[in-house]
């Protein structure tokens, strides 16, 4: 009976707010003042979240909107409806909270957006995205667009089934027009900024991670210092000049002066492995941002993929590297604690 009474309370609030929709609407379409526009979407921005409210408590007690529906006009069923994609009824409210989180999540991010346009410069579109990372308003649209675009994608591992921009975005009224401008803005941007990343940026780190786990097992049929000094030749002749390519596209090195810059960065993993307290400060902040909330529902590689790009922006992609394979590739580590042992002559670096 308790709930028949709250039940009934909140059809009678919700069929309010249903009319205030419907005259804050009309309002809305009659203003030609941009400042009163504006107050006006957030009033019915506060209004959809009270009818949002509403509903879900009439769920939630057991009822359902049947024996008011048709005291409402057809627009405002259609409110309900785009509201409420998954229905009003108690066993469809999850995936309703987790819509909603969602797009709390995306406002935050635009948030930062509109921020960023009003604090930062703007950048020259036509730039490569190499020189546009330059700039932090263009990062900013990355992080908004990035996540868009990769939840968007049906044969990825972090495609989002509940609300996604490709399949949803027309129909979500919860983003006023400000805000849709932005997100069909950023995007286009993520998916510029995912090409770069998947075939430029990261592409030859991630992939000679996995050349050293190879080198490494052909390491035991050696004597200690022996594997060490073939294992560092490996390094300065077939893994890091490719690095030191990609990371300095627009610098033209003679053979001698790439084998000599790969032979320093050799160096530097070295003491990388060597600095047992600056490396675990770094294994700790890498961990850190693969725990963001904002990470939740990505997939690992997704993560990893993610937290290579917002580390390497604090620290270079060099280190960025030298600390992805020590947290992902346990043998490489191992082989690490041979080599440090040595002296860079004994292993062939000076």
């Amino acid at each position: 009976m308790a709930n028949e009474k709250k039940i009934a309370k909140n059809q009678k609030m919700l069929l309010f707010r249903l009319g205030e929709a419907l005259k804050l609407e009309g309002q809305l379409c009659k203003e030609s003042d941009t400042k009163k526009q504006i107050k006006l979407q957030k009033k019915i921005n506060y209004n959809n979240e009270m009818i949002i409210f509403y509903c879900k408590h009439i769920g939630q007690d057991g009822g359902n909107l049947k024996n008011v529906w048709n005291d409402m006009t057809e627009r405002q069923q259609q409110i309900i409806q785009e509201l409420f994609p998954y229905g009003t009824e108690a066993d469809n409210l999850e995936k309703q909270r987790e819509r909603g989180y969602i797009i709390k999540f995306y406002k935050k991010d635009i948030q930062k957006v509109i921020d960023a346009e009003q604090n930062y410069p703007p950048y020259d579109m036509n730039l490569p995205v190499k020189e546009k990372l330059k700039n932090k308003r263009y990062k900013v649209e990355v992080n908004l667009g990035w996540f868009l675009y990769m939840r968007s994608q049906k044969d990825d591992k972090n495609y989002q089934p509940i609300w996604n921009y490709e399949e949803h975005f027309t129909t979500t009224v919860e983003f006023p027009e400000e805000e849709r401008a932005i997100m069909e803005r950023c995007y286009e941007v993520g998916k510029e900024y995912d090409h770069y990343f998947m075939n430029e940026k990261f592409a030859a780190i991630t992939n000679l991670g996995d050349s050293l786990i190879e080198k490494s097992k052909e390491m035991s049929k050696w004597g200690d210092r022996a594997q060490s000094k073939i294992w560092c030749r490996n390094m300065y002749k077939k893994i890091f000049p490719d690095i030191i390519r990609r990371t300095h596209p627009g610098h033209k090195y003679t053979s001698l002066e790439l084998e000599q810059e790969a032979k320093e960065m050799t160096k530097r993993f070295i003491e990388f492995a060597r600095d047992d307290e600056g490396r675990e400060a770094l294994l700790k902040e890498w961990r850190a941002f693969l725990d963001m909330e904002e990470l939740s529902g990505l997939s690992q590689e997704k993560k990893e993929e993610v937290a290579m790009n917002m580390v390497s922006e604090k620290i270079g992609v060099e280190l960025t590297f030298f600390t992805y394979v020590y947290d992902t590739t346990e043998s490489v580590v191992e082989s690490m604690e041979l080599i440090k042992k040595h002296n860079f002559e004994e292993l062939g670096l000076e």
